[in-house]
């Protein structure tokens, strides 16, 4: 993804290079001095003028880059022409030798000014730039006896250094604390998610109590998190970092040039932090739509990684995450409004899987079988060491729950109390630096005395052997919900809550399309006109003393075109109205 300001601003003059040494100082050199001596302020303005002649001899310096520049906007904020430039973005040439020699001797110049003030600006810029030259050990060192009264930004800046190098578990525990000390507004514009919610979504959030809030706010970063399979949060911590780098850049010098404003606020908190820098060879007048822009022919572009994807719970769900359809919220990088690449597994993909709930006394038993979805040319993971895992997340923050493994494809059966959850299936390459997940929402409320209940549909894999008992179908059960044109295949489920002899009518019906449940449901029952249905019925009589029933059934499907359908089950009985399951399936040509 780049960045550019499409607005034209003068350039300054070239600066006048000051050479400094870059000396690391110990903790004891580094102690705040109390009181601040007499010049504190002129040391502090010495210290501003050297970040801004570093900024503008990175700004004269930044290379050019051969590679075509788009001409139109994917989105607009403010000033910032933001557009995704795809796999090619990470071919930004290098900073040069001489940027990093002038970021030394800023880095001497606060060094110098830190031993003799303790300032808050001074010390987040020597934090900032101690990061950006990947002397992670000299910045935690700097934000951990910082010596200011605001200790809370202190630890931010800790959990800002610790979350760059890559230490996400500290990194988070640092931001924790750091908010436990904040004054209450700052603490309330940090847990507003301001700017990566949309502006309904930021007024949810500022209707409820404080308390509502954070348990809202924690529910939604908990969710939010790329992988349960690596310890830490670091969607969480990545935007903590960049609430840290905003505040950073507040009357600070930009390397773009422009005074720093709510519109660089915005595209840095949504797009994340800056990796490298460009300057278009041939400026274009960007364009948004139709609407022509005002040219920048400085062409100064600001690059972020190029497998930068969207991973936050859509809001759109946060009051009932347990209701969120499969695989709803890894967005293509046009249609996201904010962008992340987590450093594990940049490269994360679709896994086919197939999730069934199924009742087990007055608690839940999730069933869920998983393969990696690979492209034609892709060279898999045979013999790679993955790992693997099946995780319910529950909506009331409870601790999740968690099946692990280390096979790429296989089945999980993960028990849990009844409640509402989302369920997560994961797949990690740490050597490919790639991963697969597939999520949605599974829920289970107790069975109520006299109430009927069927579990989810599951389709067995072609080659399995017709079972007598859920626990001799789970192991065959198929990963994913693709079946062949014309295929013979097994179904299995289980009712629940049946009386003794009780008659029972079981409907199985096949509609085309792949709707909401609400949808389903209606169009099977007959409230939605549905698109001759195919059905086959029959009837059978509850065993006698057992209140829950395993079926198996052998299905063919008719002749019909590949493509999306809707698999139905209604169990009626005479006493009540019945209940329905249903389960998406994709109809493919045979190979």
């Amino acid at each position: 993804m780049r960045v550019q300001p499409p607005r034209r601003r003068c350039s300054d003059t070239a600066p006048l290079l000051v050479l400094a040494l870059f000396v690391l100082l110990g903790p004891a050199a580094l102690v705040a001095q109390s009181p601040s001596p007499p010049d504190s302020a002129a040391l502090v303005e010495a210290a501003r003028e050297a970040q801004r002649d570093f900024e503008r001899f990175r700004q004269h310096n930044i290379p050019r880059d051969r590679a075509p520049r788009a001409g139109r906007c994917d989105r607009l904020i403010g000033r910032m022409c933001i557009w995704f430039g795809g796999e090619g973005e990470a071919n930004f040439p290098p900073e040069p030798e001489e940027t990093g020699k002038m970021r030394r001797s800023l880095i001497g110049t606060l060094l110098r000014a830190r031993h003799e003030i303790a300032d808050p600006w001074v010390v987040g810029q020597l934090v900032h730039y101690m990061v950006e030259a990947g002397e992670y050990d000299a910045a935690e060192q700097v934000s951990e006896v910082c010596g200011i009264e605001a200790q809370w930004w202190c630890t931010a800046l800790t959990g800002y250094s610790l979350h760059v190098r890559g230490d996400v578990v500290a990194a988070e525990a640092a931001f924790r604390g750091s908010l436990a000390m904040m004054p209450t507004d700052e603490r309330e514009r940090w847990a507003t998610s301001r700017y990566v919610l949309s502006e309904e979504g930021v007024e949810m959030f500022q209707t409820l109590e404080p308390s509502a809030r954070e348990r809202l706010h924690e529910l939604f970063w908990r969710l939010s998190d790329p992988l349960f399979l690596v310890d830490g949060n670091d969607r969480l911590t990545d935007h903590f970092a960049r609430l840290v780098e905003a505040r950073n850049h507040v009357d600070a010098a930009h390397p773009h040039g422009l005074e720093w404003g709510v519109d660089l606020q915005e595209t840095l908190i949504r797009y994340g932090r800056i990796v490298g820098w460009s300057r278009g060879s041939s400026p274009v007048a960007p364009q948004l739509g139709s609407r022509r822009l005002p040219q920048d022919n400085r062409g100064l572009v600001g690059h972020h990684h190029p497998m930068s994807r969207g991973y936050l719970f859509p809001e759109a769900f946060l009051e009932s995450p347990a209701d969120i359809p499969p695989e709803s919220w890894i967005s293509a990088p046009r249609e996201a409004r904010t962008w992340y690449a987590p450093p594990y597994a940049p490269d994360m993909r679709a896994l086919e899987t197939q999730v069934g709930r199924f009742r087990r006394g007055d608690g839940m038993l999730v069933v869920g079988a998983y393969r990696p979805a690979r492209p034609a040319d892709d060279d898999g993971t045979a013999g790679a060491p993955v790992e693997a895992g099946l995780f319910l997340v529950p909506e009331d923050g409870r601790p999740l729950r968690a099946e692990r493994g280390d096979v790429a494809e296989g089945v999980f059966a993960l028990r849990a109390p009844p409640g509402r959850y989302v369920s997560s299936l994961e797949v990690l390459d740490p050597d490919g630096r790639r991963a697969w997940r597939a999520r949605q929402g599974v829920r289970q409320d107790p069975l109520a005395p006299g109430e009927v209940d069927v579990s989810d549909l599951l389709i067995l894999s072609p080659d399995a052997p017709f079972p007598g008992t859920l626990e001799e179908a789970i192991p065959r059960v198929r990963p994913g919900i693709e079946v062949g044109r014309g295929e013979r295949f097994t179904v299995v489920w289980e009712a629940y809550g049946l009386e003794v002899r009780e008659p029972v009518q079981v409907t199985l019906g096949f509609t085309r399309g792949r709707l909401g449940f609400l949808e389903r449901v209606g169009e099977f029952l007959g409230i939605i006109e549905p698109d001759r249905p195919v059905e086959v019925s029959f009837a059978e009589t509850a065993p006698d003393e057992v209140e829950s029933v395993f079926r198996a059934m052998v299905i063919e499907l008719p002749d019909i075109d590949p493509g999306e359908y809707t698999l139905h089950l209604r169990l009626g009985t005479s006493g009540g109205e019945g209940v329905t399951t249903s389960r998406p399936v994709i109809v493919v040509e045979q190979p």
